[in-house]
């Protein structure tokens, strides 16, 4: 019994010590985002926000493509330097385009910039500012795809942070590098639009803080393992969600 009790009385130090462990971490944590939160709050762009020609959703932050009429919608937040967001891109990006053509599916962008802030740089930032400068210019899908295709081979690798190499692929959309272009990507005309975009998405709670993230219907595809989104799954997911449009 003896023996029992010290055990029991080990056990309950040991479990006072990770509460208290516990409770420093957790205290810990909070400073550390009041002080990013500080830092950040003291290094605000202060610029004027400009969204883009045409932009949308709540506050102006979203970028969409095909009709505004179509029968379905789906979100995507996605990040130009991040891996997974091209993989996507790649597997489904062609469909997505033929069911925005067939007026079926309209698409809200959300070019949020999260690998800068887990791998030091800029690339997130200027290429998503360099894909509203496309949006004024009537091009954002077919820069928004060149970007995708572009993207450097480690996410480490801030290509995109150099605005010469988002310059030189504009050139490989037709008409998109004209001289008003390229002075709104060297200026930065939409950087402080995209940092809303960013600092909205860290504060919101809605939507899953990673990219990418496809949402249809309140689901994110990306998410649904049992399911691999690819370009015939979303396009049967759009094609239903359009009929039972149809007979509402």
């Amino acid at each position: 019994m003896r023996a029992e009790r010290e055990r029991e009385m080990k056990r309950a130090l040991r479990r006072k010590r990770l509460g208290l462990t516990g409770g420093i971490a957790a205290l810990l944590a909070a400073i550390v985002g009041i002080t990013i939160s500080i830092q950040s709050d003291k290094a605000e762009d202060a610029r004027p926000v400009i969204p883009p020609r045409g932009a949308t959703g709540d506050q102006d932050l979203v970028i969409a493509t095909g009709k505004a009429d179509a029968p379905v919608t789906i979100q995507i937040y996605e990040d130009f330097r991040c891996p997974g967001c091209a993989q996507v891109e790649r597997e489904i990006g062609k469909a997505v385009h033929k069911l925005e053509d067939e007026g079926k599916l309209r698409v809200e962008y959300h070019l949020v910039s999260v690998v800068d802030q887990i791998f030091p740089g800029n690339g997130s930032k200027f290429a998503a500012s360099a894909a509203a400068s496309a949006q004024d210019a009537g091009k954002f899908r077919e820069f928004h795809d060149v970007l995708f295709a572009s993207q450097p081979a480690k996410e480490k690798d801030d290509k995109f942070g150099d605005k010469d190499v988002l310059l030189d692929l504009a050139g490989k959309v037709k008409g998109l590098k004209t001289p008003e272009f390229v002075e709104s990507v060297n200026t930065g005309k939409h950087e402080t639009w995209v940092k809303k975009i960013q600092r909205t998405f860290d504060r919101q709670t809605e939507v899953e803080q990673v990219t990418p993230t496809v949402i249809l219907n309140g689901k994110n595809l990306v998410a649904d393992r049992e399911n691999l989104l690819t370009a015939e799954r979303i396009t049967q997911l759009v094609n239903d969600a359009a009929e039972k449009s149809k007979k509402k």
